[in-house]
């Protein structure tokens, strides 16, 4: 079923080529119509017979010669349809018939102006000069069929016409049903997303084109990639975040019942809930900063451009004071300026979780190095604790919601989402983090964040 949208190309192209077409067409009459008008007054006779006429003549008086001119014009004559006047060099008629005055040479300038006139022909026998022939414009043919022809052709410009008729209907169609084709994938496209199809592609439907529909088509492929990722990861999320409140919940309900079964152990029970209510506590605060990241990173309102030192000068300090509680010590070395585009908060949220990760899988008595630089288009930061470090096979699920290492799991307050949420917070900002091990123990992260041009 054709749409509304294919019947107005339709009609579109179809009105272009049928205005270009008569206006070509108008053109052509016109300018034919001032080659009659200036033939009307002509002092010979115009038109197809007189053409063929002319050049019967000719042809004989080519291979015969003025000799054989002659006779044919004698025998043409004394048959009474001689029309054919053939005057020389010298003006001089072949039978010596005569004209009204000033009519040879007006025959003469006519065939300089068209000498393309079929009606007028010069011919140069061989060693007899040069003759010219053509048919006076007083002279009126006796016969209208000489000679016999069969059934007269239809007018050029009718021709023309009806041909561009049906070529405009088959191009307009043709046209029409071009452009719309790619809109008809990409209707049935958002119709199978909207069922819930996220797999839905129209790459392949589009073919070779390269046009405006054919990146309207990639654009489309792009989002609805990126929505089956997001629901993907929703959907993980969702699940991972059940499975990670299942498990505080079943202590607590444990803790309970056995407080129900034994009194004596409430004490011991309260300080349980405690521990897990605190669990929870720091799990849905990181969920709320995870699920608010996305918008503060896509709100470009709070975007500038900020040096980045003085507020690392901050995170160190409070950093500092944490880390002193264990006898950690913290070595920064900050080579200002280091000037970033964006959202502070979201850079601080992203350092601030490393950092306290780094401080947290240290051990007592231990060091955390802190080191930012700024080298030609980015600025790097470098944050290496000395713990333990993590697993080969576990390196590369670091930045995973959730994902706890063997380390990990020991740490009770762990919930597994502050390296996602300097990852997310990093690649906001067009930047990306690293994980790598360290040879002596503990573990590397890198960030790189596009570096900012200072402003004058």
């Amino acid at each position: 079923m054709m749409g509304r949208l294919f019947w107005k190309f339709f009609f579109a192209f179809l009105l272009a080529l049928l205005i270009a077409g008569l206006g070509v067409g108008t053109t052509m009459w016109l300018h034919q119509e001032q080659i009659n008008q200036r033939l009307t007054d002509a002092p010979i006779q115009i038109g197809k017979l007189a053409s063929i006429i002319v050049s019967d003549a000719a042809d004989i008086g080519q291979y015969g010669g003025a000799q054989g001119l002659r006779q044919y014009l004698t025998d043409q004559q004394q048959n009474g349809v001689a029309r054919v006047y053939a005057f020389d060099d010298n003006d001089q008629e072949l039978l010596g018939r005569d004209l009204e005055d000033g009519q040879l040479d007006a025959v003469r300038q006519l065939y300089d102006k068209v000498p393309h006139l079929r009606s007028i022909r010069l011919l140069t026998p061989e060693s007899d000069g040069s003759l010219l022939l053509f048919i006076p414009a007083n002279v009126v043919a006796p016969l209208n069929d000489y000679p016999p022809h069969g059934p007269k052709p239809p007018k050029p410009l009718i021709t023309l016409m009806i041909a561009g008729i049906f070529s405009g209907l088959f191009f307009s169609a043709f046209l029409a049903w071009w452009f719309t084709k790619p809109i008809r994938h990409l209707r049935g496209a958002f119709q199978a997303v909207a069922k819930g199809q996220l797999a839905t592609r129209i790459g392949p439907a589009m073919g070779r084109r390269k046009d405006e529909l054919a990146e309207l088509g990639r654009h489309f492929d792009d989002m609805t990639a990126k929505l089956e990722n997001l629901v993907s990861a929703q959907r993980n999320l969702l699940h991972d975040v059940s499975h990670e409140l299942r498990s505080p919940l079943a202590r607590v309900q444990a803790a309970i019942g056995l407080a129900e079964q034994r009194p004596e152990k409430t004490p011991e029970v309260m300080a349980r809930l405690e521990k897990e209510s605190e669990r929870m506590d720091y799990l849905i605060g990181d969920l709320l900063n995870l699920s608010r990241l996305d918008s503060l990173a896509a709100d470009k309102a709070e975007q500038a451009l900020f040096e980045l030192s003085p507020l690392l000068d901050e995170l160190l300090d409070d950093a500092r004071y944490e880390a002193n509680l264990s006898q950690i010590t913290i070595t920064a070395n900050i080579l200002a300026p280091l000037w970033l585009y964006g959202k502070p908060v979201l850079i601080l949220r992203a350092l601030e979780n490393v950092l306290r990760n780094a401080i947290k899988f240290t051990p007592e008595n231990g060091a955390v190095l802190f080191q930012a630089e700024a080298i030609e288009k980015h600025v790097i930061i470098h944050i290496q604790d000395s713990g333990p470090g993590v697993k080969a096979d576990e390196l590369q699920h670091l930045f995973t919601p959730f994902f706890k290492g063997e380390q990990g799991r020991e740490h009770q307050t762990s919930t597994g989402l502050g390296l996602t949420i300097a990852e997310r917070a990093v690649k906001a900002h067009r930047g990306e983090i690293i994980a790598k091990h360290v040879d002596k123990g503990g573990l590397h992260i890198e960030i790189r964040l596009p570096n900012a041009k200072r402003p004058d």
